[in-house]
């Protein structure tokens, strides 16, 4: 290979690299990012450190057994049973000019989770199954020098939510942890090599 072959197939490289490198990282890229983050947290209940959440919660809560997210429990305590009602403790609470009658769940959110039939071992963020659906790409911006892709919730709902267990965790729940980093890294790495390749520079 000559020189000025060399210079025309480097040339080629790095519009290849302009051209279809934004497109692989808004496309694939950030696809994966988001894949691996959601898995780790659904799967293990880890952040980007490698800690678990905090345990859902045993607190006691008051419930009604009445709405659309309580009726698994209303079945579970037999409500529908007068015997069965007399055994709860129950308070009474005012809403909007009207009296509401609750029953104390002893196990707290935990117990709620497990009679919806949802995992309790540990936290992963899913009740509604709203905001991981709508986790995904908010941002991407194209520099001269740089491509920024910026992850979050797609719709003010997931974002809301995301952002409301963040707080309650003291942590960001959908940020990236750096052994993903590294396997984002190492697909650039080889999409570059056949960028590379296919100009005929290997």
């Amino acid at each position: 290979m000559t020189p000025d072959e060399a210079a025309d197939r480097f040339d080629r490289l790095l519009e290849l690299i302009e051209r279809d490198l934004p497109e692989y990282v808004h496309r694939r890229l950030a696809e994966n990012a988001i894949a691996q983050i959601s898995d780790r947290v659904i799967k293990t209940g880890r952040d980007w450190r490698g800690n678990a959440f905090k345990p859902y919660s045993t607190k006691p809560i008051l419930t009604s057994g009445t709405t659309a997210k309580s009726k698994r429990i209303a079945r579970s305590v037999n409500l529908s049973s007068k015997e069965a009602r007399k055994k709860l403790q129950w308070r009474t609470i005012k809403h909007k000019g009207k009296n509401i009658h609750l029953f104390i769940l002893e196990g707290g959110y935990k117990e709620v989770r497990r009679l919806e039939g949802l995992q309790t071992g540990h936290k992963d963020f899913i009740f509604t199954w709203r905001m991981w659906p709508g986790f995904g790409v908010k941002r991407f911006r194209k520099s001269k020098d740089s491509i920024t892709v910026t992850l979050g919730g797609k719709n003010e709902d997931a974002q809301n939510k995301i952002d409301r267990n963040s707080e309650r965790e003291g942590v960001n729940i959908i940020n990236i942890s750096d052994n993903e980093l590294d396997s984002l890294a190492k697909m650039v790495d080889k999409e570059i090599q056949r960028y590379i390749n296919k100009v005929g520079l290997s």
